[in-house]
């Protein structure tokens, strides 16, 4: 799918400056070293002879960079001592500060992975070359697939959550900041001339109880101007940034991600409809100053490998569109260079539950259709009784005794912790199947406890891992400051306070025939 030159018809000084590294690693705004940077890009993107070399100054913007030597050391250590480093990748990647870089906070997302950690292994180059595809099959709202594109490579994601799939799709195709300012314009047109006697009643659990009336009607208005767009990128940009305002004028708790809702007088009062307006408009407004920063990023460049959906399972991945909607059939196996992943904890995370809203107000599922996607989550939380009848095993002993305790505290948490392994065993065979020999995996997951037993995720997974033949290449430990996890969790699990990354390796000479496989060939 080809896409026309970015900037094509933006004047330079619209663009967003990002934040670029001095020699001597300190932070400046680069006005002028960006501006340089576009007026050279463009004249080098008329010369065929000179391109490649423009391309390489335009991936020193984003990734400024290299961290293979660092990765290469790391690994030398774990080759001779095979003991886990504690690392800190904020301070491996210096250079990337914390805040705002292209679109990465377009839209809000519990358990959001630390975009260090992507960028880190993006800039290694004996893992991935740029125009190797980089695979996320718990996509999330796409960190790795941003991460993968401003590196120059081809992205590839999944997710069960159909929210997080569209942000994902919204972070990673850029749009021109002008037609997104025309959008918005059309937007505000329609909203004025808006009744609410000609709206559709959103299919949200128990609407009234987290909205007010004034808020639901005024929602109401601007998702029926949206809806008049047509289908494409524009409208779901303005899908998401109307769905980061749906929550922001709920009478949800903000600092959970979850809804839960406010006591009285916990928050102003709000829900007016100018109110409600604002709230969106100022969405709209900063996400387009976000959609101008990734643009610079990609200032000169003809983008054709944006990110592609490859389905909603990572059990199953399907072979990927420039849609939303993959096509019926898997993804061929060996063709991923790179896979950069963090799946979720046993029963830690309640994502479709955290963007029930949202989901809502989009239209992605209707309300009695939130269960069947939590059903289809790794990790959930709700079995039928039936299932605690007997205690539930694994085959991976150390986890075997564990859930043997487990089961006799409390038998529904033996089949989550059970349930998940399980899972995950079927989504680790499928990531082995589409990476390359000699591919990568990064496995990025925290320990937590269970009835008070500590539940080592990090172990059992990459004993799951090399069954499947896998080689673990790197061990590290990262501690948690704030990736949006709950603040409060079920009274028989635990906060997680470190992250495991695993680095491991696909032998060269694996070449077996999974069920995966008879299904892909047919």
């Amino acid at each position: 799918m080809g896409f026309q030159t970015i900037g094509d018809n933006m004047k330079k000084n619209e663009y967003v400056t990002p934040l670029l590294p001095t020699e001597e690693g300190s932070e400046l705004s680069g006005n002028q070293n960006l501006a340089n940077e576009i007026s050279s890009v463009e004249d080098a993107c008329n010369n065929k002879a000179i391109k490649k070399k423009s391309s390489q100054r335009i991936k020193s913007v984003a990734y400024p960079s290299d961290t293979t030597l660092v990765l290469e050391n790391m690994m030398g250590r774990y080759g001779k001592a095979g003991r886990a480093q504690n690392v800190s990748f904020r301070k491996l990647v210096d250079w990337l500060k914390v805040g705002e870089r292209a679109t990465h906070y377009v839209h809000t997302y519990p358990a959001k992975l630390l975009p260090q950690i992507a960028h880190f292994f993006l800039a290694a180059q004996q893992l991935s070359k740029p125009g190797d595809i980089v695979l996320d099959p718990f996509g999330g709202s796409g960190t790795v697939a941003l991460e993968a594109i401003l590196a120059g490579r081809k992205a590839i994601f999944a997710d069960v959550n159909p929210l997080a799939r569209l942000i994902a799709a919204v972070k990673t195709v850029p749009i021109d900041p002008e037609d997104l300012r025309h959008a918005h314009e059309r937007i505000t047109r329609r909203y004025l001339h808006s009744k609410s006697s000609n709206l559709l009643s959103p299919s949200v659990v128990n609407i009234d109880y987290w909205y007010s009336t004034e808020a639901i009607e005024a929602l109401g208005r601007i998702k029926n101007a949206i809806d008049r767009e047509t289908a494409g990128p524009i409208r779901d940009f303005l899908l998401v940034s109307f769905s980061g305002a749906c929550r922001k004028v709920s009478r949800a708790d903000p600092r959970l991600s979850v809804p839960v809702r406010l006591k009285d007088g916990d928050k102003e009062e709000g829900g007016k409809p100018q109110n409600v307006w604002g709230v969106f408009d100022d969405q709209v407004q900063s996400n387009i100053r976000r959609m101008q920063n990734f643009v610079a990023y990609l200032a000169g460049s003809t983008i054709d490998n944006l990110a592609l959906c490859a389905g909603s399972d990572a059990r199953s991945l399907q072979q990927p569109t420039s849609t939303l909607q993959p096509k019926n059939r898997k993804l061929r196996r060996g063709t991923v260079s790179l896979i950069i992943t963090s799946p979720p904890y046993a029963g830690a995370q309640k994502y479709i539950r955290a963007s029930s809203l949202n989901i809502g107000w989009l239209g992605l599922a209707e309300a009695g259709g939130l269960k069947g996607l939590e059903n289809s989550s790794i990790g959930r939380e709700h079995y039928p009784k039936a299932l605690c009848a007997e205690c539930p095993m694994t085959g991976i002993p150390n986890a075997d005794r564990l859930i043997k305790r487990v089961y006799a505290i409390n038998p529904l948490r033996s089949v989550i912790i059970a349930t998940y392994l399980n899972e995950m065993n079927t989504a680790i065979a499928e990531m082995v199947r589409v990476l390359k020999p000699g591919g990568h995996l990064v496995l990025v997951i925290g320990n937590n406890e269970v009835c008070g037993i500590p539940f080592k995720s990090s172990e059992y997974l990459l004993t799951l891992c090399e069954r499947h033949g896998l080689t673990a290449k790197l061990r590290l430990i990262d501690e948690i400051k704030s990736r949006g996890l709950m603040t409060k969790r079920n009274k028989t699990a635990s906060v997680i306070t470190r992250e495991w990354v695993l680095l491991l390796e696909k032998k060269e000479s694996i070449n077996f025939i999974s069920s995966c496989d008879a299904a892909e060939s047919s």
